[in-house]
């Protein structure tokens, strides 16, 4: 009888359906654990349907509420104040019901505040031996993260946490970025590590072509003003007599809308933009499924990503890690995560809004050097961060040699007084 592989659950209750984020990066780490030998099981939510094949991933619907649902008027409505409590039961019936044994892995690459404090309920148990090893993965400071305002106070659940026995035994926290894990284990006085993103395509970037020779810059995702789209009008008409009349560049824009739909001050944005015709501004007010996200990345030369410096400071940003494998050029503020990947001139960053205008034209005017700078930087990334790596650090950890005691002082330096005070 042939030995069973050691099982790998990925469990997202914002897995939903095939598009976006939380699917593409599930399936993106499900080749890197198919690869490592692992069986892969996945625990979405209930109203998750696969249109294509699975290629022998078990799904099991698992959870009843995305972590949108609280930004979402009728959904709000009909959730528990104790969320938790539900997230709670409902992944420990997904653990029972995907057969995992102490010695398997269930990953959590998109944690928030509900997912903290059921973890916290699920391994405050005497039976916590028996339970699978757990990993949370969040792209979320505190500030940021959805579920922050559940019954339970969220911080207070993470200072709870360093007490637990199981963690870094059983229990593994990581986050996106470098920036985000230190943060983390500073303030909260428990072990927090880097897992930055797997890049889309393995270590070889795909070939693309242009029907032109002009730039184009692309803003992808939804209508955000912390994301810099009330920037772009002002940025379009600084540059539209120069560039935009003589076909040097072309915007393309999507501006889909959030999920409580266009602000006030989004909606002023786009009537401005739309005073712009194509093909110097082409407007994509619709959800991109992924072929047609990565066609729209892979097709474009500079990805805008003037991210609020106060939101993403230390926050990931899956769009700007999938620009940089992309070996595309960013345009972005300095002292943000996007900046730090710019670690081979692969675009600029600017210290304030008004600068990006005289950038962009730069970039433009030297369109090449930074497209071979960029190149650089892609490969740099995706020889770093491959998800075969990606996988290996989650597996590393679980073995004896892999746990390492409590030292935040050998990440930084010092320590900071507010850990004496948890």
């Amino acid at each position: 009888m042939p030995e069973q592989k050691p099982k790998l659950a990925i469990a997202d209750p914002s897995l939903v359906d095939e598009r976006g984020h939380h699917y593409y990066l599930t399936q993106l780490i499900t080749q890197g654990a198919k690869r490592a030998g692992l069986q892969v099981i996945w625990l979405a939510h209930e109203e998750f349907s696969a249109r294509g094949s699975m290629d022998g991933i078990r799904v099991i619907p698992t959870f009843s509420a995305t972590m949108y649902d609280r930004y979402h008027p009728e959904r709000k409505a009909s959730l528990p104040d104790d969320l938790d409590a539900r997230l709670y039961e409902e992944l420990e019936r997904g653990i029972g019901q995907a057969g995992l044994g102490c010695e398997d892995q269930l990953l959590f690459h998109t944690g928030y505040g509900d997912v903290y404090r059921a973890l916290e309920r699920l391994y405050v148990r005497e039976d916590w031996q028996d339970l699978p090893f757990v990993h949370v993965c969040t792209p979320y400071d505190l500030d940021t993260m959805p579920g922050r305002d559940g019954a339970t106070d969220l911080a207070e659940c993470l200072g709870r946490i360093r007490t637990f026995e199981p963690v870094d035994k059983k229990v593994f926290f990581w986050a996106e970025t470098p920036q985000l894990a230190q943060h983390y284990t500073l303030t909260y006085g428990f072990n927090t590590r880097a897992l930055p993103l797997p890049p889309a395509h393995g270590e070889q970037q795909p070939e693309t072509g242009k029907a032109d020779d002009a730039v184009v810059a692309l803003y992808l995702g939804a209508a955000r003003e912390e994301k810099g789209f009330t920037l772009l009008p002002d940025l379009v008409e600084a540059l539209y007599e120069e560039y935009g009349k003589t076909g040097k560049l072309r915007f393309e824009i999507q501006c889909t809308p959030q999920i409580i739909g266009y602000l006030p001050v989004i909606k002023e944005a786009l009537e401005k933009l739309r005073k712009f015709s194509p093909p110097y501004v082409t407007l994509i007010d619709t959800t991109l499924d992924e072929q047609q996200y990565h066609a729209k990345l892979l097709a474009s030369d500079i990805v805008l990503l003037l991210y609020s410096r106060k939101t993403y400071r230390i926050r990931g940003s899956g769009i700007a890690v999938e620009a940089v494998c992309g070996d595309k050029s960013l345009l972005t503020f300095e002292n943000t995560f996007c900046a730090s990947l710019l670690t081979h001139g692969g675009g600029v960053a600017v210290s304030q809004a008004r600068e990006a205008a005289t950038a962009l034209a730069r970039m433009v005017d030297q369109k090449d050097l930074f497209a071979q700078k960029a190149k650089s930087q892609g490969q740099e990334y995706r020889r770093k961060y491959s998800v075969e790596n990606y996988v290996s650090r989650l597996l590393g950890q679980t073995g004896p040699a892999g746990r390492v005691p409590f030292f935040p002082s050998s990440i930084v330096g010092h320590v900071r007084p507010q850990l004496c005070k948890l």
